[in-house]
C-alpha cells in the first residue's frame, strides 16, 4: 500500500477509521457512531479511495501508521491467551511457530494471502491453515484483529 501524500479524511471518516483499527465489525461501527451499517460501509469505501488502501487491514494499519490512535496509548486488540509456553513464545503472547511469526509479520504488512504464499514458498491453502492457527492461540476473529495484534506484539518490524 502506497501512502498518498496528504490525505483530507472528513472528521466522521476519520472516527470512522480510528474505530476500524480499534478492531471493530462495521456493525459495532455503525452502533457506535448512531449510524447504519451501510452508511460505515459507504464512509469506509471512500476512506480506502483516498488512503490507496484495498481491504480493512490495510485502512487499520493506515490508522496506526499515521497516529489516529492515541500515540501515547498501546492498544491490544486482541486478548493474548494466559498459557504461554517458553522457547517459541512472543513477550507476553501465545506461543506461535516460526511459520505462524513469518505468515504473521507478512500479514501485518498488508499482504494477501496469495502474496504470502509467493513469498513464503508455500501454497494459499497452507497459508489459511497457518492463520486458522494464529487466530485461535491470539482469539483473533478476522486478519484485521490478525495484523493489529501483530503491530502491538512489534512482530511487523
Amino acid at each position: 500500500m502506497e501512502e498518498p501524500p496528504a490525505v483530507k479524511l472528513t472528521c466522521r471518516e476519520s472516527e470512522v477509521l480510528r474505530l476500524l483499527a480499534l478492531g471493530l465489525s462495521n456493525r459495532l461501527i455503525a452502533r457506535k457512531l448512531g449510524i447504519s451499517e451501510k452508511t460505515a460501509k459507504n464512509h469506509l469505501s471512500s476512506i480506502y479511495l483516498k488512503i490507496g488502501a484495498t481491504d480493512r487491514t490495510q485502512a487499520a494499519l493506515y490508522a496506526r501508521h499515521i497516529g489516529l490512535l492515541c500515540p501515547g496509548k498501546a492498544i491490544s486488540p486482541v486478548p493474548a491467551p494466559p498459557s504461554v509456553s517458553a522457547g517459541n513464545a512472543m513477550p507476553g503472547g501465545p506461543a506461535l511457530t516460526a511459520r505462524e511469526r513469518g505468515v504473521l509479520r507478512l500479514l501485518a504488512l498488508g499482504l494477501s494471502n496469495r502474496l504470502i504464499a509467493r513469498e513464503l514458498g508455500i501454497s494459499e491453502k497452507t497459508v489459511k491453515n497457518h492463520l486458522s492457527s494464529i487466530y485461535l492461540k491470539i482469539g483473533a476473529t478476522d486478519r484485521t484483529q490478525a495484523a493489529l495484534y501483530a503491530q502491538y506484539v512489534d512482530l511487523a518490524s
